[in-house]
């Protein structure tokens, strides 16, 4: 990762994040208000990856009271920081929040055309649990994948 360093996100990061999130499908996008909301939230976690130069990507987490799992929301990465480690930084991140949080998995959905994500997201031991026809509003179906955190307890797809 060049010289980054891994943050909670600030309110002052709403913009950044948004402009990152730009280069998702508009569907896929978060709202100004969604993100500004998510930010201040305690069942949500946003995590900035940056330099001097500004952000290189950011990761949303969701949590459920009663829930043992947390959701991947979002994680996104600036074009030009693209291949360099940024992803897995906050995925690393992002499993760490979680496991602060009790949590014994980590769930995602991910276009099943985003190999580059897939790839990470298996190097990082995460599984695929199922699929979810028709999931994104253009039609595209989703791969649904989740990390055990806990060794001891395996993951189970209809928990």
């Amino acid at each position: 990762m060049p010289n980054g360093q891994v943050r909670t996100a600030r309110p002052e990061d709403l913009h950044p994040i948004l402009e990152l999130e730009a280069s998702f499908p508009e569907g896929d996008r978060l709202t100004r208000r969604n993100l500004a909301r998510l930010l201040k939230s305690e069942s949500a976690e946003c995590i900035v990856c940056e330099t001097e130069n500004g952000l290189l990507g950011a990761a949303i987490l969701l949590f459920r009271k009663e829930q043992t799992r947390a959701r991947l929301y979002s994680i996104s990465v600036s074009e030009k920081a693209r291949h360099q480690g940024v992803g897995r930084a906050l995925l690393d991140a992002s499993v760490t929040v979680a496991k602060k949080r009790d949590c014994t998995g980590l769930r995602l959905e991910v276009r099943h055309s985003n190999t580059a994500a897939i790839s990470l997201y298996e190097r990082a031991g995460f599984g695929v649990i199922g699929e979810k026809s028709s999931y994104y509003d253009d039609g595209e179906d989703a791969l649904q994948m989740e990390l055990s955190l806990n060794p001891d307890k395996p993951v189970y797809a209809d928990e």
